[in-house]
């Protein structure tokens, strides 16, 4: 039997991808989403020589739009991880993904479908702002930037 100080309870550690789904770490999450989001849309705005009216509120509508995104690509990998319970196959380890090829293979294919969908919603919202031309090269630089690459974290690193 194990001494208590051997126990590791996998119940209060968890993997990276699931910040989105605990409320008090959604909020850190969301917080510096906003942070990298307000950077890229000014920088990249200000770099294409662009002017919009009502930045602040075309900056909120592509925070919110990113962070639904990097929810989907966390509910991707949430089922995956529930799969694998249910199958007892070990397609992914949600604690430390670098141990299975495979398990980068699925972590990396959640943040495409999650830059996927970043650019996708980025695209429906710019372009009834800008040309078609500008609303692409923004929404491509934020599903490219805003990806959420925080999933190739694993825990094993932070504890």
């Amino acid at each position: 039997m194990k001494a208590p100080n051997d126990l590791m309870i996998y119940d209060l550690v968890f993997p990276v991808f699931m910040f989105y789904f605990y409320p008090p770490l959604f909020g850190i999450a969301a917080g510096v989403d906003l942070l990298i989001d307000a950077l890229v849309l000014f920088g990249i705005l200000r770099f294409l020589n662009v002017r919009i009216r009502n930045r602040l509120g075309l900056l909120m509508k592509l925070w919110l739009l990113g962070l639904l995104a990097d929810i989907l690509g966390s509910l991707f990998l949430l089922i995956i991880e529930r799969c694998d319970e249910r199958l007892a196959v070990d397609m992914i380890d949600p604690y430390s993904i670098y141990t299975q090829p495979l398990s980068v293979i699925i972590f990396c294919i959640a943040i495409l479908i999650s830059s996927a969908l970043i650019y996708w919603f980025d695209l429906s919202v710019l372009k009834k702002k800008l040309t078609l031309n500008q609303a692409r090269r923004i929404a491509l630089v934020f599903a490219i930037v805003t990806a959420p690459y925080t999933y190739l974290i694993p825990t094993s690193w932070l504890f």
